[in-house]
């Protein structure tokens, strides 16, 4: 098998460049581009997260895929540097203002179009709610893993007109479970035997993501 190629770059945006990777086959590197974004930095949200690298290894067999750190995270920009990580997320939780994470990731998906003509939007967990609340452009398909759905505004994807696929944990005991009223649309899928963070089914993950885009 063709290795992949990882190569780690740095995404410029108005505040400060975000951490980023690209990994990829060189046949498939004219495909349409994958996008991941990372759960939250507080629930171990980041580019090397155990779900979000089988995604990333699994994904690039077929398409180019992009994952990143969001601000503070790696050697994403800190917007204030002398505050602790903790700290500087724990106050977004508690104002509920993701407005800045957004808008960074708006300019990641714009900046991305120097490599994809074309892409797919993948959000884990709280990565599903800001990827969503960022695309601004028609994606080809939009996937939300563990989205959580009673914590945050998701009615964007009654309007989405691209492939849909949400991705659920049967024994999800980190967020609330709300599965009314979601799009007719949508492709609804659940891990059996598996929590929020899918360890041991990170490749059964995997797997039916790679199906969905490969069918999108």
């Amino acid at each position: 098998m063709t290795a992949h190629f990882c190569q780690d770059i740095l995404i410029p945006c108005s505040h400060g460049n975000l951490e980023g990777r690209l990994t990829y086959k060189e046949e498939n590197k004219e495909q349409a581009g994958v996008i991941i974004y990372p759960p939250h930095p507080l629930l171990a949200g980041n580019m090397d997260n155990n779900v979000v690298t089988a995604l990333a290894e699994t994904l690039a067999d077929h398409f180019p895929v992009l994952s990143f750190n969001y601000r503070g995270v790696g050697k994403s920009f800190k917007a204030e540097p002398d505050l602790p990580l903790f700290e500087y997320w724990n106050r977004l939780d508690q104002n509920n203002d993701f407005s800045a994470i957004i808008a960074d990731t708006k300019e990641l998906i714009h900046w991305s179009k120097r490599f994809f003509k074309n892409f797919h939007l993948l959000g884990y967990s709280f990565g599903s709610f800001i990827g969503l609340s960022a695309l601004s452009e028609p994606a080809l398909s939009f996937c939300g893993i563990t989205p959580p759905l009673t914590e945050h505004d998701f009615s964007r994807l009654t309007w989405l007109s691209c492939k849909l696929l949400l991705l659920f944990a049967e024994n999800d005991n980190l967020i609330g479970k709300k599965k009314a009223g979601l799009p007719p649309h949508a492709s609804i899928h659940e891990i059996s035997n598996s929590d929020h963070f899918f360890l041991g089914s990170e490749q059964q993950v995997a797997h039916i993501v790679k199906s969905f885009l490969l069918a999108a």
